[in-house]
């Protein structure tokens, strides 16, 4: 079975790039390119593809209310953020709208289709390098560095992403900490 692929981002070299990229894997066939989050919400609605993969930066709407939108309209789709934003901010913006994977455009080919494959069959990913980044946030909160701060997460959301960090699927993070692939899901969403 073909894995589906919608790709949007407003540059045409790196929307062509990531669909090269992509097509060399013979599990993935590219449906669709868009080069913005309102276009790439109608070819979502009538392509119908697995994996959405966005920016999230672009015009007419960035891929923020991209995201909102398909978890809104069309939440059997799965989305993949591959941007060049490596803050921590902005990932937990784009998993709190629905987003089942974020990447950096530093990821390379094999990675990226290693992702699409992952979040596909229902897992999620975030490079070991923004994991690092959550965590290290979470552990100067828990330390109360800042006046109001507060843990951001549970002990269960910590494990789980440190886990996350270590490149495990959702299905191994489960195994390993006795939840199903679901509950680790939700505690990525939590994130």
């Amino acid at each position: 079975m073909h894995i589906r692929v919608l790709v949007i981002d407003d540059f045409p070299l790196v929307r062509e790039g990531l669909s090269a990229a992509l097509k060399s894997d013979p599990g993935i066939d590219v449906v669709g390119q868009a080069d913005n989050g309102r276009t790439g919400l109608e070819l979502a609605h009538e392509l119908r593809p697995d994996v959405i993969i966005t920016d999230m930066r672009m015009p007419e709407f960035g891929g923020m209310m991209l995201l909102e939108r398909l978890a809104a309209e069309l939440p059997q789709i799965r989305t993949l953020v591959v941007t060049a934003s490596e803050k921590a901010e902005t990932l937990l913006d784009a998993v709190a709208a629905g987003a089942s994977g974020y990447l950096t455009k530093q990821t390379g080919r094999q990675e990226l289709c290693q992702a699409v494959i992952t979040v596909a069959g229902g897992g999620s990913i975030i490079t070991p390098t923004l994991a690092g980044h959550l965590l290290r946030e979470y552990s100067q909160a828990s330390k109360g560095e800042a006046p109001s701060a507060r843990p951001l997460l549970g002990s269960r959301e910590h494990e789980v992403l440190r886990l996350v960090a270590q490149g495990l699927t959702d299905k191994e993070i489960g195994a390993k900490l006795y939840i199903s692939p679901r509950t680790v899901q939700n505690h990525l969403t939590r994130v």
